[in-house]
């Protein structure tokens, strides 16, 4: 009994100096319509891809849901417009979809919520946003930085706030303006990560946080590398930031930043780099859906990866 108790000590004493073993990430089912651009959020234990650019570079208005616990895809309720660059959020097993570029390559101002297998028109955002950021905090949707229009490339200085109790939209304060970046929450608390000014040469590493009631956003520490196209998902005690593109190609660098410890460390590289992304949590896993293999219109694809972090 005592030797045995001591090779229990040995190897507890082996696996503390070591550390489990590294989180690897895992390739699952292939969206079924690869596109790049999309909107991307889990709503009633299913990962939604929504709108973005097909590999003919037309946008498109299909939804595919996927699940995490079958592995399996299906065809959802199309989109009742075409769009690319739309922001996704989930809640309550309803999907809201809000702004993106319409058939006309010029932003949206519409926006609309998928439940009950029906998509129903919700009142149009007092502003137009495409290649923004959203998510759900305390009940209100947030649309988070993003194009307001092309001419002149204005960039949002406003976060758009959405009440589904009330169905009203009001304007609340904007971080950094920035269009093409992640955004998340996690514990009561907005986050928007990276993004760019306008082009491939204007990628930012600036990281901020908002809290519901704020009067301005929270400077935290720079996400370590800069990168736009790219998107975030809030998961346990960590923000993940993967994907993106420069000038020089796409991102493969994936980091997470602890919201306990406010720092940032390496996770594994993307398989697949990409741009134009859908990353989404669900349970232990982060998973990093379609996006473009190539900076532009270039290399769509249906990649499907995840990462368990714990």
């Amino acid at each position: 009994m005592r030797r045995l108790l001591a090779l229990v000590l040995v190897l507890l004493a082996v696996a503390s100096a070591f550390g489990a073993a590294p989180a690897k990430w895992q390739r699952a089912a292939q969206l079924p319509a690869p596109r790049s651009e999309v909107g991307a959020a889990l709503a009633g234990g299913e990962i939604f891809v929504v709108g973005g650019f097909t590999p003919s570079g037309q946008g498109s208005s299909r939804v595919d849901a996927y699940s995490p616990a079958t592995n399996r895809w299906r065809h959802a309720p199309d989109l009742p417009l075409t769009t690319h660059h739309p922001a996704a959020a989930g809640y309550r097993g309803r999907l809201y979809v809000a702004g993106g570029y319409g058939a006309d390559g010029q932003p949206l101002a519409a926006a609309h919520v998928l439940a009950n297998g029906r998509w129903t028109v919700l009142p149009a955002m007092p502003e137009k946003r495409a290649a923004a950021g959203a998510a759900f905090v305390s009940g209100k949707l947030y649309v988070v930085g993003g194009v307001v229009r092309t001419d002149g490339r204005r960039l949002a200085t406003t976060t758009l706030r959405y009440d589904p109790a009330r169905r009203r939209w009001a304007r609340v304060p904007g971080p950094t303006p920035r269009e093409h970046l992640g955004v998340t929450a996690l514990n009561g608390q907005l986050y928007a990560v990276a993004g760019r000014k306008l082009g491939f040469d204007t990628n930012l590493a600036t990281f901020e946080a908002y809290r519901p009631g704020a009067r301005r956003w929270q400077r935290l520490a720079p996400v370590p590398g800069k990168r736009g196209g790219t998107g975030a998902a809030g998961n346990g005690r960590l923000i993940v930031s993967a994907g993106g593109e420069e000038l020089g190609g796409t991102i493969r660098t994936v980091f997470g930043y602890d919201v306990v410890s406010r720092r940032w460390r390496r996770l594994p590289d993307l398989p697949t780099a990409r741009h134009g992304l859908g990353v989404v949590a669900s349970a232990s896993r982060v998973y990093v859906v379609a996006g473009g293999t190539q900076p532009g219109l270039a290399g769509v694809s249906g990649a499907n990866e995840f990462l368990t972090l714990r």
